[in-house]
Formats: structure tokens, sequence, C-alpha cells
């Protein structure tokens, strides 16, 4: 009996090995599921490089940090600023009455009526240096009296040459000096109270003393009647 040939069986479809990951890839990209993660993934992707973009863009922009002088280097500029607006050069004041070597001494310009006292070899025993403001700054060419204990007060001249003659009591009986009354003596003028002559002190010590009395007008709170109850009170 004859039977019929059979037909050839179709050998299946060989995929080659490096077609799999596709296959796959194009199976998964059909889920829907798939495409949101990968989109989502791409704008992180993306934000991330635009903010790493955008830091380095404005450090770049921002200016250098602003350089600090050390302490040290601060303190020298401090220094060396005191320095430049202390006086300098020397004065000279003569100092008589009872100290060790009475006469002519040489002080900074700076210096006080202690420093010249101490110049002329201090005070002798019964000097009466209470009556003096050892705190006052000299001015150039200004005596120093020093009187002992018990004793009228000898006269003293300031820068002009003007005699400041002293009673027993203490109380001027000619002129105030100006360059060299102390507070309580300014005080003593109409008119002017303790801040005024504090006023008048430390314009005295900027200008390194007074070259006329009309000078006074420039003090702070002396206008022109006071300065005419006591220019004719005042000297220089």
């Amino acid at each position: 009996m004859f039977e019929p040939p059979v037909p050839p069986r179709p050998e299946p479809r060989r995929t080659l090995p490096s077609a799999l990951p596709l296959e796959r890839l194009r199976e998964h990209w059909e889920d829907p599921r798939v495409r949101v993660g990968a989109l989502l993934l791409a704008a992180l992707v993306a934000g991330f490089f635009w903010y790493q973009l955008g830091v380095r863009g404005s450090t770049a922009a921002a200016p250098p940090p602003r350089t600090t002088t050390s302490s040290g280097a601060r303190s020298q500029v401090v220094a060396g600023t005191a320095s430049s607006s202390r006086p300098t050069g020397r004065v000279v004041v003569q100092v008589a009455g009872a100290v060790a070597h009475p006469g002519v001494v040489r002080v900074a310009a700076d210096a006080r009526v202690v420093d010249a006292v101490q110049a002329a070899g201090g005070g002798l025993p019964g000097a009466d240096l209470d009556r003096l403001n050892l705190a006052a700054k000299v001015v150039d060419g200004q005596r120093i009296a020093v009187a002992r204990i018990g004793e009228p007060a000898p006269a003293e001249s300031g820068t002009g040459g003007t005699a400041d003659a002293a009673t027993g009591d203490g109380t001027a009986s000619g002129p105030i000096n100006i360059n060299r009354a102390t507070a309580t003596q300014l005080e003593e003028l109409p008119g002017i109270g303790p801040s005024l002559a504090a006023a008048i002190i430390k314009e005295r010590e900027k200008r390194g003393g007074f070259k006329a009395v009309g000078e006074l007008q420039d003090v702070r709170g002396i206008g022109e009647l006071r300065f005419a109850d006591i220019k004719d009170l005042v000297s220089v």
C-alpha cells in the first residue's frame, strides 16, 4: 500500500543570542508602567545635570572672599596711628623755687608739670607741690614756680611773658593766663562752669597753647556775649 510523503517539518526560528536582550526590552517596553518609569528616570537625570550647572555658575560668579587683616597687623596699624598723632619734639620750660636744680629744663612736648619738676631734680623737703597741678601739660616757654609750705606763691609767667601774680590765699590778682590756668581758676571767670573750663583746657591742649585771647571764641559754648564778659579778665 502506498503511503503519501510526509512534508518536512519547519525548523524552529533560530534567534541570535545578541537579539535576545532587544526582544526582551521590546516586550517590556510594551508595558505602560515601564514607559512611565523610564520617563521619570530621564526627568530626574536631566534635573540633576541642570542643578549641577546652576551650582557651578553661581560659584564662578561669586566675588572673591574678602581678605581680613590679622590681629597682629591691626595692632601695628593702630600703634602707627597713635604714634603719628602723638606730639613730637621737646619744649623748654623754667622750673623755679623749691627744687633741687632750679633753672631751664627740656622735656618732651607732651610732658606734664610733674615731669618738668622731676627734670629739675624734684622738690626739696618742704616744697608745697600740692599747689601745682602736676597733671597739667607743659607749654613751651612756661615758668613753673614751686613754693615752700607756708610761703606765698611766687609769680609765674606764661608763654607770653605776662605775670600771673598770686596772693597768699591763691586767688589771682591780675588777668588769668588761659595757657596756664587750671580748671578751678578758669571757673572763677564769669559764666565759666566746669564743662566750659574743661572745654577750654581741651582746646588749649589741641592747639598747643592759645596765641591770642580771641581764640577762646573757637571753644564750643563761648559765644560773643560770654567772650565780651571775660576778654578783659584773661591773657595769654
